[in-house]
């Protein structure tokens, strides 16, 4: 029965493709889950981690996490070390703060779930610690509207590649977006003197701003702090507990949040100007469920003034992830 049931999926995926390009769309690449390729936010070990039952208790002594840091080589193709997080008194703040209302972060995993795998393979092919991804929920919550995950500005988008118009904003787009913000960061990363929390105190205040900063790149988390801009130091004590509530779910107290498979879907190429419910009609597919899997696109059509565009056509796995926000 099996076998019958995927040669069937296989029926049904190679029809849809015959009307995409009845449609004036291609297909351009079968992206599918690679099982080798999982991603945990929640395996690895604690280390000196304040556990859930304690989270009132005195947290003042600040815990390096991990212990030995790793140089960041762009040019050498080896594992880059996790990200140096911090627990301290007010980063553990930051952490009680999203525990006792767990809903918000929730919805934010649920919401990235779809795109989390890929986002992390974008981080580690320019040689960036993947604990970065979770600067995209400091800084939006992993919202798909507005300014996107990333929050990059117009300048800084448009510098490192997206497009940004009337039809399109790919900054809504997390694996486009995710790769400008990786560009960008390695880039603040190697002005920064291969110091990853300057290179993040650059990433909020703008490249300018490095020079200013480089005095205090061994100062400790705590000292650090002292001399940022409120904005600056919001942002940093975010990132450091989203990633450690990630990495340690459990021992939180929450259920263990995991990306073991990512959704299937086939990125197809349409021609400039195809409307949206063209698609839908020729894959079966709804216009709402290709809008969500497409959040860069701000009309239901294929931007006109390019002659094609490769947009997601979503399967019945990620449609029923996407609807569930």
């Amino acid at each position: 029965m099996r076998g019958i049931k995927l040669k069937h999926t296989y029926l049904v995926s190679f029809v849809a493709l015959l009307a995409l390009m009845v449609s004036g769309c291609t297909q351009a690449v079968d992206v599918q889950s690679d099982p080798d390729a999982r991603v945990s936010v929640s395996g690895q070990t604690a280390v000196a981690l304040v556990p859930a039952q304690n989270r009132s208790g005195d947290a003042s002594q600040l815990v390096m996490l991990p212990e030995n840091e790793m140089p960041f080589v762009r040019s050498q193709p080896k594992a880059v070390a996790p990200f140096p997080l911090v627990l301290n008194r007010t980063v553990q703040h930051y952490v009680n703060a999203y525990l006792d209302q767990p809903q918000g972060l929730k919805q934010s995993f649920r919401r990235s779930r779809p795109f989390m795998g890929q986002m992390v393979q974008v981080l580690e092919s320019e040689g960036l610690p993947p604990d970065l991804v979770y600067l995209a929920f400091a800084e939006s919550g992993f919202s798909p509207d507005g300014d996107g995950p990333w929050q990059l500005s117009r300048a800084t988008a448009r510098r490192y590649g997206l497009v940004i118009n009337k039809w399109v904003d790919e900054r809504r787009d997390p694996i486009k977006s995710t790769r400008a913000a990786a560009e960008y960061l390695a880039t603040l990363h190697d002005e920064a003197h291969s110091d990853w929390r300057t290179t993040l105190v650059a990433w909020n205040n703008g490249d300018a701003e490095i020079d200013h900063y480089l005095r205090l790149r061994k100062a400790s988390y705590e000292k650090l702090m002292t001399h940022l801009p409120r904005h600056t130091r919001a942002l940093m004590n975010r990132f450091m507990a989203v990633a450690l509530i990630a990495r340690h779910a459990q021992d939180y107290g929450l259920t263990n949040v995991t990306y073991v498979e990512p959704p299937h879907y086939h990125v197809v190429r349409c021609s400039g100007g195809t409307p949206l419910s063209r698609i839908a009609t020729r894959t079966g597919v709804s216009v709402t469920a290709l809008r969500e899997a497409n959040p860069a696109l701000l009309r239901d059509r294929i931007p006109p003034n390019f002659a094609t565009y490769d947009i997601r056509i979503p399967d019945d796995e990620l449609q029923a992830q996407l609807a569930e926000f």
